[in-house]
């Protein structure tokens, strides 16, 4: 099975997701200097802001003396939680999840990146969990992307009608996004409807470009039907089912 080549493995990665304010766009401004924003939540977003720009140390640097104010924030509990996972330690990155969960249960984007760590571990159903809980938040910004990694999760348990339903609310919720597309072509053809694979894929391309990735599987598609060619038009995306 083919799988979206964000990284060279047999699975594609989830996606996790990292929120960085606008006025951190230089990295330049001290939170000392910032008056109307509370401490440790200007810490914090300076530790997003490294951590984004892949500056893991000056982003614990930031993360801790956000923690040092304010031991319970939620934002830098699983912001540190990201910053140990890069670092490979998984032990005190899964303490800082679980941390930043009990301290705001309702936290989606938190038990979105938990998720995301957990099927790096090859953990999925409780990756699928964290996932089925916060998509019950309807006022969660990110909900496409969520439903797309929900989709993949199930996918990867097996449970093909309730990945494809994620995906298809994926791909509902953001219209434009690629990823849910290409991940249904794949899904498709590996369940054996290369048609169905064809016209996502042909969505996918007409988004995205026809990118290696497409192109290997427009190649897969082809050769379950050779009578079948991938050719979007400008009216794919119209036409998505």
């Amino acid at each position: 099975m083919t799988r979206f080549p964000y990284l060279p493995s047999r699975r594609m990665p989830l996606v996790a997701m990292v929120v960085v304010l606008s006025w951190l766009s230089g990295c330049a401004a001290q939170p000392e200097q910032q008056t109307d924003m509370d401490p440790a939540e200007a810490f914090t977003e300076l530790g997003m802001a490294y951590l984004e720009r892949g500056n893991l140390p000056r982003a614990m640097t930031a993360l801790n003396r956000a923690l040092d104010i304010a031991p319970n924030d939620p934002e830098a509990l699983q912001a540190m939680a990201i910053v140990y996972q890069r670092q490979g330690e998984r032990q005190q990155a899964e303490e800082m999840f679980q941390r930043a969960i009990n301290a705001s249960p309702n936290n989606s984007r938190a038990r979105n990146n938990y998720a995301v760590f957990l099927y790096e571990q090859g953990q999925t159903r409780r990756a699928c969990d964290q996932l089925e809980a916060a998509s019950q938040d309807t006022r969660y910004a990110n909900r496409a992307q969520l439903f797309a990694n929900l989709g993949q999760c199930h996918w990867e348990l097996g449970e093909i009608d309730k990945a494809r339903r994620s995906l298809e609310r994926a791909r509902n919720l953001e219209p434009r996004n690629p990823r849910s597309y290409f991940t249904l072509a794949e899904l498709e053809l590996d369940q054996g409807n290369p048609d169905r694979a064809r016209q996502q894929l042909e969505i996918f391309v007409g988004l995205a470009g026809m990118t290696p990735a497409a192109q290997a599987l427009a190649q897969q598609i082809a050769g379950s039907a050779p009578n079948m060619t991938v050719t979007p038009g400008p009216d794919a995306q119209r036409d998505a089912p």
